[in-house]
């Protein structure tokens, strides 16, 4: 899915089974919400997310991954 509005929760099941830590959520070359259904997958479970665009996701991923901290990255594109 391209489109952050159309993000059914269920997509991110298999990075939530990773347990991390935190979520880094791209939404491609802009900033979007998901629905509030997707970041409430994550919040209810404990597990923080982060949304950004994905130049920004990366570097972020990048800079936690390297800190050993349990994080996980979902980028869209389109």
């Amino acid at each position: 899915r391209a489109r952050p509005a159309e993000l059914p929760p269920a997509d991110l099941e298999p990075l939530l089974a990773r347990d991390p830590e935190v979520v880094v959520l791209g939404t491609g070359s802009h900033h979007a919400f998901p629905p509030a259904a997707v970041m409430a997958a994550c919040l209810t479970r404990g597990i923080g997310i982060e949304v950004m665009d994905n130049a920004a996701a990366a570097r972020t991923y990048n800079v936690l991954a390297g800190e050993g901290r349990r994080v996980v990255v979902a980028l869209l594109l389109g």
